[in-house]
């Protein structure tokens, strides 16, 4: 699990036991973009937490050329596929919190049905699994139609379908779904109601420190689309040193205005692509630069100053770790000065901390107030920093799959930057050149 910021023996925190979110409204409301991102900020807390997505287990027994008759809810004969499908679902869910080592999981499905809600609810709680329902609402057409366009057709139920009969057959579920929505209205039940994706909320019994982690989360949630861009700072004239904190060097000048220049392609590509694909125009938006105060990473940003779509913000969070003892040393001198130390590195060299330093743990607790500032907002972002602060943010919305120990060794080398796209489906990732074009 990457960058995991706490741990107990037991694999529990907060003193929280285990609890189960379970998702309620119509499709197209964000609920599986929320859901995506709320496990990753989980995960990333050391809470083991895993999302149940009710699709796949559709798809897994029944395929995804269903008939249509499968969603909707006043049809008697889909009813046992339905609730085998649920019943499938629920029972990984139990086991995953039970014996599976899991805190939090989320039951990802559109439970629109009071009675039915309630009997899920039961189940849970005999298994002593503290339930917290996440109603998703939205009054707003047009960011129904965006979200169906965006997200939705790209889908595994529609990839073999054009683009245009996935819309239409996509409101079409939602149609036959609608008449049998029942909102929340227990009041003795925990539960966020979320309106237009974040408009405002509606909060009810929340209870324990778990849950309200939750619910600080999701009001710091949006499922608009944005980039974030990860560049180096340049080189600069003393790159050995932590504490001199030099200029950039004639290389790292070069180095910024190459940089400049490709995130500007990039950005006029992206432009041209969503208009094409989409209709929306996309070209009066902000970037937003985020760089470091090392000298290096805001001069780095000054080539991006200029430009009235740009604003750029120096940010102290972004500094790269304080190698202590370790200044300018290369490995194999720290290998021969202190022996004892290197072994400790190479046993966890995401948490060993040399002395007077800073461990790649202490960097990824120092980002927290960044990352869930990255996660609010909905501008395209270019982050500017030393490689150490890139690796633990990258490691924030990398695959769970990568190993903790991997971070330090993650390369940010300056011929390229990383571009990472968060999605309902998780988090898309390029590497793109920055030499000028021939």
């Amino acid at each position: 699990m990457a960058a995991q910021l706490y741990r107990t023996h037991t694999g529990q925190l907060f003193h929280a036991g285990s609890i189960v979110i379970i998702n309620v409204g119509l499709p197209a409301r964000g609920k599986t973009h929320g859901s995506r991102s709320l496990i990753r900020y989980m995960n990333w807390l050391g809470v083991k937490s895993e999302s149940f997505h009710m699709g796949q287990y559709r798809r897994r027994l029944y395929g995804a050329d269903i008939s249509p008759d499968y969603f909707d809810l006043g049809n008697d004969t889909m009813a046992q596929a339905r609730i085998k499908a649920e019943d499938t679902c629920i029972h990984d869910i139990i086991e995953y919190l039970t014996v599976g080592g899991g805190q939090l999981a989320i039951y990802d499905a559109s439970n629109l049905r009071a009675a039915r809600r309630r009997e899920i609810y039961a189940r849970f709680e005999a298994h002593q699994i503290r339930p917290l329902f996440i109603e998703y609402i939205c009054e707003n057409d047009a960011i129904v139609e965006e979200n169906i366009r965006k997200v939705k057709i790209s889908s595994p139920d529609y990839v073999t379908m054009d683009a245009d009969a996935a819309v239409c057959d996509f409101k079409a579920r939602i149609a036959s779904m609608l008449p049998y929505y029942e909102s929340i209205d227990d009041n003795t039940h925990s539960y966020i109601k979320l309106y237009n994706v974040g408009e405002h909320f509606v909060v009810n019994n929340i209870r324990g420190y778990l849950q309200s982690r939750v619910v600080f989360y999701m009001m710091n949630l949006h499922i608009s689309d944005r980039t974030i861009y990860l560049a180096r700072s340049g080189e600069s004239s003393n790159e050995g040193s932590y504490k001199a904190d030099a200029p950039l060097s004639d290389a790292g000048h070069t180095y910024a205005h190459h940089l400049h220049d490709a995130i500007q392609r990039r950005i006029e590509e992206r432009h041209a692509q969503s208009l094409a694909k989409t209709g929306v125009d996309m070209s009066a938006r902000t970037l937003k630069v985020w760089t470091s105060t090392h000298v290096k990473s805001y001069q780095t940003a000054e080539y991006f100053a200029p430009n009235d779509n740009v604003s750029v913000r120096r940010r102290m969070l972004l500094k790269g770790l304080n190698p202590g003892i370790c200044e300018n040393l290369s490995l194999g001198e720290v290998k021969e000065r202190f022996p004892s130390e290197y072994q400790s590195y190479l046993r966890d060299p995401y948490h060993h901390r040399y002395s007077l330093a800073e461990s790649y743990h202490d960097v990824s607790v120092r980002l927290e107030p960044v990352i869930l500032e990255l996660e609010r907002e909905h501008d395209d972002i270019l982050i500017i920093a030393p490689e150490s602060a890139l690796r633990c943010i990258y490691a924030y919305f990398a695959p769970q799959g990568l190993p903790e120990s991997l971070i330090p060794t993650l390369a940010f080398p300056r011929s390229i930057f990383v571009e990472l796209t968060p999605t309902a489906y998780g988090c898309s990732e390029r590497r793109i050149g920055i030499a000028p074009p021939s």
